[in-house]
């Protein structure tokens, strides 16, 4: 496979997964070892691979082998608006801690996800996804001071056990839960921190906002 190829195919990359091959092997569902070898001009993808990216990605298969563009094609298969959800990034704090009052909820900006990584590794299928910053240690070592969280704000119930936010009246927290026989159980991961119950009468006034499904974090 000849290096332009390679270099072509690591713009799909760069595009598609901000050049995280890793991430772009657990998407398209390769090892992350044969894209590498693809990059590198050391593999050769099969054509039912190429395929599958037209399909799911809208890659121009042309322009990918022979580097001539159709016309009106897209170069390296940038997903359209109605393949893209975008989540808000909310201007408020989710307390992994004793709690943090939600002061304003102004959107600071928008992340945009394929709805293909939505649904094949989060499992969701959902468009009122959020992000929310994470503020405090007692959820360690599982979520960091300062990470970002995306949450499916329809999953207000806990039908397993999982990371939510939880309206408490000290504020929106972000907690391990599971469904006790109707009892709420809220758990820290760090194991400085109490854990509680709430009973079913006090559910309503502690309710869920939704289901944390992924984190992002700088490193």
């Amino acid at each position: 496979m000849s290096s332009a190829f390679a270099s072509r195919f690591q713009l799909v990359v760069d595009q598609l997964a901000q050049g995280n091959k890793k991430h772009f092997a657990e998407i398209t569902g390769k090892s992350a070892s044969h894209i590498y070898k693809i990059c590198r001009g050391m593999s050769r993808p099969s054509m039912g691979y190429l395929q599958e990216l037209y399909d799911e990605y809208k890659v121009d298969l042309t322009w990918l082998l022979t580097g001539e563009q159709n016309d009106g094609a897209q170069v390296a298969g940038i997903p359209t608006n109605s393949d893209l959800v975008f989540a808000p990034m909310f201007d408020v704090q989710a307390s992994a801690g004793m709690g943090s009052e939600v002061i304003a909820e102004d959107v600071e900006d928008y992340f945009a996800f394929n709805k293909t990584f939505l649904s094949r590794q989060l499992s969701v299928s959902s468009e009122q996804l959020v992000f929310v910053s994470i503020s405090g240690d007692s959820m360690l070592p599982t979520l960091q001071d300062g990470d970002r969280v995306l949450v499916d704000m329809t999953q207000k119930s806990v039908k397993q056990e999982g990371l939510y936010l939880l309206q408490s009246e000290e504020g929106l927290m972000a907690k391990r839960l599971s469904d006790k026989q109707g009892e709420l159980s809220v758990v820290s991961d760090n194991p400085e921190y109490d854990n509680w119950s709430i009973p079913l009468e006090a559910r309503e006034n502690n309710p869920i906002a939704g289901k944390i499904v992924w984190c992002g974090r700088t490193i």
